[in-house]
């Protein structure tokens, strides 16, 4: 990888992190909230699917839009409004107010995620995983330290001051807006006309394959996302404070971000076939014993189930662009968006059972299905077939 690919790609990578920092600090907060607003746990429980909807249901609009325009704009303009908008969540007065803060900043957050993915795909196309590696472990990592930064700020301040996280998604846009890759505007214009019945085609063509990809997603999404809101009052049943309470997530979603970072390097060298059906096998085993265990030992099965259970999202990724090349911002939003998106319906489905079962029973259960999907990859091509059918052109040379 050349000296500007390097950077682009840390450029997207720092713009990825800032970008999911600001969506996390929504889950350590949302007892918080809860108090401070007087809302029922249904209401608490639609707050993370609304975000998700903004910011991943909408993510295939936003990625065909930017294929057919330009990646770049749409990738400057996300951090900057959701930092914008992510960072009041504290200072809202109303459920409606909170609403339209979630709604605004989930659309900035969705506007760059499949814009960034393609774009960071180009900074080294022969070695894609890696590329997309790098690019989905900073975002996890932003992820894993927003309950953290967010607490702290929180508890030496008060809830209001959220925020003081403004600034970061200005300084990512500016620096997106320096470095980021130059949309390529001869693939772009190439498309014409005839750019939806060009989609429609391809995705035709792939749909076996990219339909075992986005429900194995769904799966993992959905587990995810209920850890994500469920372990936050877990822990709270249990007696931890806020500051234990963002310490552990922040240590899960850090184990997250490794996998995601450790999962692309392994594919690269392997195959993602086996990576994911083996981390499927172990997820059960794992979330069960943090879900429903105590001590050291609950705290390790969480840390090892967001290491397993992330290690898989950049090989789809880089599959479903080696599926449909042409469509990279497109496919990457269905991976990244869309079945994120309708993961995240989990916490707010399921919280009727929380009331018979508990959040530890429901987690705990809810295991099940990112194992039962796990057994979908061995009927998914491998990598390093599509890699030498349809590589992508990147705008660096290889030095």
């Amino acid at each position: 990888m050349s000296r500007e690919g390097r950077r682009a790609l840390l450029v997207l990578g720092f713009g990825h992190f800032v970008n999911d920092l600001h969506t996390s600090t929504l889950y350590p907060l949302l007892p918080l909230i809860a108090r401070k607003l007087h809302l029922s746990e249904a209401e608490v429980f639609w707050l993370a699917p609304l975000l998700n909807f903004t910011s991943s249901l909408m993510q295939p609009v936003y990625g065909f839009l930017a294929d057919r325009y330009s990646r770049r704009a749409f990738a400057i303009a996300g951090p900057a409004l959701a930092g914008s908008f992510l960072s009041l969540i504290g200072t809202a007065t109303s459920y409606g107010m909170l609403l339209l803060f979630l709604v605004l900043g989930g659309i900035g957050n969705g506007a760059f995620h499949p814009q960034g993915a393609a774009l960071a795909a180009r900074t080294h196309a022969h070695r894609r995983r890696l590329a997309l590696s790098t690019f989905s472990s900073s975002g996890t990592l932003g992820f894993a330290l927003g309950p953290l930064i967010i607490t702290a700020i929180v508890a030496a301040t008060d809830l209001t001051r959220t925020y003081l996280l403004m600034p970061l998604g200005w300084l990512a846009a500016l620096l997106l807006y320096r470095y980021a890759p130059r949309d390529d505007w001869r693939e772009q214009l190439s498309k014409g006309s005839r750019a939806l019945a060009e989609l429609t085609e391809t995705l035709r063509r792939v749909w076996r394959p990219m339909l075992f990809l986005y429900v194995i997603t769904v799966s993992r999404s959905a587990m995810y996302v209920m850890t994500n809101s469920y372990m936050p009052f877990i822990l709270t049943q249990r007696g931890y404070g806020l500051r234990e309470t963002g310490g552990l997530l922040t240590a899960y979603l850090l184990a997250g971000a490794c996998g995601s970072f450790l999962g692309g390097a392994f594919a690269e060298r392997f195959g993602g076939r086996w990576l994911t059906f083996g981390t499927g096998v172990l997820i059960p085993l794992l979330f069960a014993m943090a879900a429903l265990g105590r001590g050291p030992l609950s705290v390790a099965a969480l840390i090892a189930g967001g290491f397993a259970l992330m290690s898989v999202f950049p090989v789809n990724v880089a599959t479903a662009q080696e599926l449909a090349p042409r469509e990279t911002s497109t496919v990457s939003a269905l991976m990244m968006g869309f079945a994120w998106g309708v993961g995240s319906m989990a916490p707010a489905l399921c919280e009727p059972l929380t009331r018979m079962f508990g959040f530890e029973g429901v987690l705990a259960a809810m295991a099940a299905f990112p194992f039962a999907t796990s057994f979908l990859a061995l009927w998914i091509p491998e990598g390093r077939a599509l890699a030498l059918s349809s590589r992508a052109t990147s705008p660096y040379p290889a030095r």
